[in-house]
């Protein structure tokens, strides 16, 4: 078997192991089981997106003494959301829904814009285009 075939045999894989991410070859056929360590040390940014826990009165969450993960100065936008959600129950308040909902929009382009700068030092950049 040529180099070139052999390459071509082997691919990528990941996993998730002990809260780090590893990575190796694997030959292309389903029933082999021997991994390959990558041969050479490179980089490797992952973007995913994080989900908080719920927020709940008492127990396993968010309680009401704690705060979710996401930077405080984003925290308003949450209350806007909720408080314009409370406000579309009542046909007399949409105004006052719509208002809300506006300011959460707002908070919510912010948060976008504030979630694809590059704060960890790479030149790594989202350019938006849907806000």
């Amino acid at each position: 078997m040529s180099t070139a075939e052999r390459t071509s045999a082997l691919k990528k894989v990941w996993w998730i192991e002990r809260d780090a991410i590893a990575i190796a070859t694997r030959s292309d056929s389903d029933s082999s089981t021997d991994y390959v360590s990558v041969s050479e040390v490179k980089t490797v940014n992952v973007h995913a997106v994080k989900r908080d826990e719920d927020f709940v009165a008492s127990g396993t969450g968010i309680a009401l003494a704690e705060s979710p993960a996401i930077p405080t100065e984003f925290h308003d936008a949450l209350a806007y959301y909720a408080i314009s959600k409370g406000y579309e129950t009542n046909p007399n308040g949409l105004q006052q829904a719509t208002y809300f909902r506006t300011l959460w929009r707002e908070e919510l382009n912010e948060a976008k814009k504030y979630a694809n700068k590059q704060r960890d030092g790479s030149s790594y950049h989202i350019k938006q285009y849907d806000y």
